[in-house]
C-alpha cells in the first residue's frame, strides 16, 4: 500500500511512524504537474489545502482509494469525482465531539477581531514609516460592541466563550431550529444584522450556504460595523462587500479566506484584495486560522487513526 503526502512540512513524526509501519509512505511537496505524475500509483492520498484535488487528479489516480484531509471543509476535493470513483474521504466534518478541544480557528478569528478593532496592522505601518502619530489610532474597548456570531456550531460557541470573558454582549443567528430558543438567540436575520456591530462568520460552506451573505442583508449592517470571516470566501458576495468597503457602508474586514483562495488568477482579480491594496481598515491572512502546529499534529493524528481503523474493521 503507497500513501502520498502533499504537504509534509513540519507533519508529526509520530503521524509519520504510524503510517510507514503499515505503508510505503512518498511525501511531497509538489507542483501541480508533479502531483499529478505522482498519484498514479497511489492508494491513500493524505492532503490539506494546498491542492484541489479534481477531475484532473483523479484521472491519473488509479488506484486512488482513500483520501485523508485533516480539515472541516472540503471544498478542495471534487466531491462527485470521488463518489463516482468510489473514493473514500476521511475529514474532520462532522466531528464535533473532537473538534470541541481544537481552539486555532476561534483563537485566529479573535486575533483578527482586536488587529481590526485596534488597527494593530496600520498602526504598525505607520511606525515603520517614520511616523508616532498615536491619536490616530484611538479605538474603543471591545465591550463596547455587540458581537454578532453568524452560525453557532463548534467554533460560534467557543467564540461565544471568548466573548464572555471580555464582557462583550453578543447575540447569534443560526438556521437550526433547535437553538432558537437559547439564550442570546436572535431568529430574524435583518434583526440579526441590524443590531450587532461587529459580525463573525462561522458557517460551513454548502450549497444553501454560497453567498448567504449578500447585497440583501448585508445592507443592514451599520455603517459602523465589522466583519470577521474564518468560515469559507464563498459564504459572501465579495463584490458586494468590497464595494461597501470603498464606500464606507461598513468600517472595515478581517478575512483568512477568500473565494477561490487557491487559484493564483482568481487571487490577483479578488475585489477584496483589489480594496485591500488602497485601504488600511481590510485585513487578510492566509488561511492559517487552523494552523498550529498542536491542531495540526492533532488532526492528521485523528485522521489517520481513524483510517486504520476502516482498514481493520
Amino acid at each position: 500500500m503507497k500513501v502520498l503526502i502533499t504537504e509534509p512540512l513540519d507533519f508529526g513524526r509520530e503521524n509519520l511512524k504510524l503510517l510507514e509501519e503499515i505503508a510505503e509512505v512518498k511525501k511531497g511537496p509538489f507542483s501541480r504537474p508533479d502531483l499529478l505524475k505522482a498519484v498514479g500509483d497511489v492508494d491513500v492520498l493524505m492532503i490539506r489545502l494546498e491542492h484541489i484535488v479534481n477531475e484532473e487528479v483523479f484521472e491519473k489516480a488509479n488506484k486512488l482509494k482513500f483520501i485523508l484531509t485533516p480539515t472541516t471543509g472540503l471544498n478542495h476535493i471534487d466531491m462527485d469525482a470521488a463518489g463516482k470513483r468510489e473514493v473514500k474521504i476521511i475529514s474532520l466534518k462532522g466531528e464535533s465531539e473532537f473538534l470541541a478541544g481544537i481552539p486555532s480557528t476561534a483563537e485566529h478569528t479573535w486575533a483578527l477581531m482586536l488587529s481590526l478593532l485596534r488597527k494593530i496592522p496600520a498602526a504598525h505601518k505607520h511606525v515603520m514609516q517614520g511616523e508616532w502619530k498615536r491619536d490616530e489610532f484611538k479605538s474603543h474597548n471591545i465591550y463596547h460592541y455587540k458581537l454578532g456570531i453568524l452560525g453557532f456550531g463548534r467554533v460560534g460557541k467557543q467564540i461565544a466563550e471568548y466573548a464572555k470573558v471580555f464582557k462583550m454582549p453578543f447575540v447569534f443567528y443560526d438556521t437550526d431550529p433547535n437553538l432558537k430558543d437559547q439564550a442570546n438567540a436572535v431568529e430574524d436575520l435583518e434583526q440579526f444584522m441590524e443590531e450587532i456591530d461587529i459580525l463573525s462568520i462561522h458557517i460551513p460552506l454548502n450549497l444553501e450556504n454560497t453567498q448567504f451573505l449578500n447585497e440583501a442583508n448585508l445592507k443592514y449592517l451599520k455603517r459602523t460595523a465589522y466583519i470577521i470571516n474564518t468560515s469559507r470566501g464563498e459564504v459572501i458576495d465579495e463584490a458586494i462587500l468590497a464595494d461597501m468597503l470603498i464606500n464606507k457602508k461598513i468600517s472595515g474586514l478581517a478575512t483568512d479566506v477568500l473565494a477561490s483562495e487557491l487559484s493564483s488568477k482568481s487571487r490577483s482579480n479578488n475585489p477584496l484584495i483589489k480594496a485591500a491594496q488602497h485601504l488600511d481598515n481590510i485585513i487578510i491572512t492566509p488561511h492559517i486560522a487552523g494552523a498550529t502546529y498542536e491542531s495540526m499534529w492533532r488532526t492528521e493524528e485523528f485522521v489517520i487513526t481513524k483510517w486504520m481503523e476502516i482498514l481493520q474493521a
